[in-house]
């Protein structure tokens, strides 16, 4: 084969690359964007379900008959907990607590979850006047309440979700946090700890 037939195979085989690529990416651009694509939702919950617990994050299932504020002062009795704060929420006003104001003292900080991402067991949290970014934050536990409809496939989702209802965000948030797990940082040999910079335990509660 001489240079000029060796020149028209790279050439040939570089435009089929093209080719594929672009096909690849049309696929999978309605794969996360198509709205009109079936979704098992159920396989999204047991995808969250798994990529979160592989962080360490741990999460409970309501049953039918359990109520979610009975679940929660289950859980607080459970971790000992003295002081609790809260996001301002109809499902959290018969909590047996009152809501902490002083975030830095409390051993729980309890909020929604406005959308989960399944790929990646990640929580997705809307902040705002009435939903404190800090709640989820500063307390040593946090505990967030996901309603199973909203878990989306992947982040390409979600920013879908976000632009169908940008103006109603706009007006109600101020900060997007995404939490994968409870806080996790490492030194220089590469040995895990949990909670230094955040929440050392992240529970979740599928409602």
């Amino acid at each position: 084969m001489n240079s000029k037939e060796s020149k028209a195979l790279i050439l040939q085989n570089l435009s089929s690359a093209i080719r594929e690529d672009k096909k690849m990416s049309r696929s999978t651009e309605r794969v996360f964007l198509d709205p009109q694509l079936s979704i098992d939702q159920s396989k999204l919950q047991d995808d969250f379900i798994a990529n979160f617990e592989m962080v360490s994050g741990e999460v409970h299932l309501l049953g039918e008959k359990e109520s979610l504020t009975g679940k929660i002062n289950e859980l607080i009795r459970e971790l000992g907990a003295q002081s609790v704060s809260f996001w301002n929420m109809n499902s959290l006003k018969s909590l047996e607590f009152t809501s902490e104001t002083d975030l830095a003292s409390a051993d729980i900080g309890i909020t929604g979850a406005d959308f989960a991402i399944a790929d990646t067991g990640t929580l997705v949290l809307l902040s705002g006047p009435e939903q404190p970014r800090l709640t989820s934050l500063l307390p040593p536990v946090h505990i967030a309440i996901l309603e199973k409809e909203t878990i989306v496939p992947n982040i390409h989702a979600l920013f879908a979700k976000l632009g169908e209802s940008h103006e109603n965000y706009d007006k109600l948030c101020s900060c997007i946090s995404f939490i994968t797990g409870p806080s996790r940082t490492a030194d220089i040999e590469l040995n895990l700890t949990l909670g230094v910079h955040g929440p050392g335990r992240a529970i979740v509660i599928i409602v």
